[in-house]
């Protein structure tokens, strides 16, 4: 009896393992968030947990967090400070015109609120793409706007999930309700959110990852996009020929499957 209840294949040890692993993310995301301007960079590495996590790849949650903090540091940072101006630019905006009467009011404070969905909706398809391949900033951008209108069902499905789980907390106004809500987003709210949020992805992504025949997984940093998918409408080149690994160019081959 004893023996079946802590089999590890157990349902309830499956589910308990699973919960484990949304607090061990979801408690990196934030200590490597405090800075503020490292979002980017946590945001990106808690996308890849969860995407290797859906491969059923083995491994250590934490070595696989900081690896992908550290190798995408650089361009995650970048990114999120561009995306962190644009939302000063829409919050300022709301401040301006939150109290504007009329109709002309409703339309601005409606097409700010368009603006603020579709900035997270950027934000979270970009820093889930860098997670799993390699390109410039620009085209990051450019394909995950690609990938938002081209899987409006799955768009809309990541808009609304966030948007209910916010709406349920800022709506609050019993003070012990609202507490207990804020506990829950430390302890696992933003890593249910990137877990949800992969969960739609994963089909539109593993159109552009390798082919699952491949009798043993690569290496982390060595898969490359596969040249037989259509990657056109996303701005994916042919990944380059294969050269001899370097320190240099060790982390340049960023497709992983």
């Amino acid at each position: 009896m004893l023996r079946a209840i802590f089999d590890l294949d157990n349902p309830l040890m499956r589910f308990l393992s699973k919960v484990a692993d949304l607090l061990a993310l979801n408690l990196l995301f934030l200590l490597c968030s405090i800075p503020i301007f490292t979002i980017g960079a946590s945001l990106t590495a808690m996308y890849y947990c969860f995407f290797k996590m859906k491969d059923q790849e083995e491994g250590y949650l934490a070595k696989r967090f900081f690896k992908s903090f550290k190798e995408n540091f650089k361009q995650a940072t970048l990114m999120w400070l561009i995306m962190l101006l644009l939302f000063a630019l829409l919050f300022f905006e709301f401040l301006m015109f939150r109290t504007t009467p009329g109709t002309s009011g409703t339309v601005i404070r409606a097409i700010i609120l368009m603006g603020l969905i579709f900035w997270f909706l950027i934000t979270t398809y970009a820093f889930a793409l860098l997670s799993r391949f390699y390109n410039t900033t620009g085209n990051i951008f450019r394909n995950a706007a690609l990938l938002i209108f081209g899987n409006g069902p799955r768009s809309i499905g990541i808009a609304a999930v966030i948007a209910l789980m916010v709406g349920i907390t800022v709506s609050q106004t019993n003070a012990i309700v609202f507490w207990n809500l804020l506990l829950f987003w430390i302890l696992l709210g933003f890593s249910i959110d990137a877990m949800v949020n992969v969960e739609l992805m994963y089909p539109v992504f593993k159109k552009l990852m390798p082919a699952e025949e491949l009798e043993e997984a690569a290496p982390d940093n060595e898969f490359e996009v596969d040249e037989n998918a259509d990657l056109s409408s996303l701005g994916y080149a042919p990944a380059p020929p294969k050269t001899a690994p370097s320190d240099n160019t060790e982390n340049e081959n960023k497709a992983q499957s």
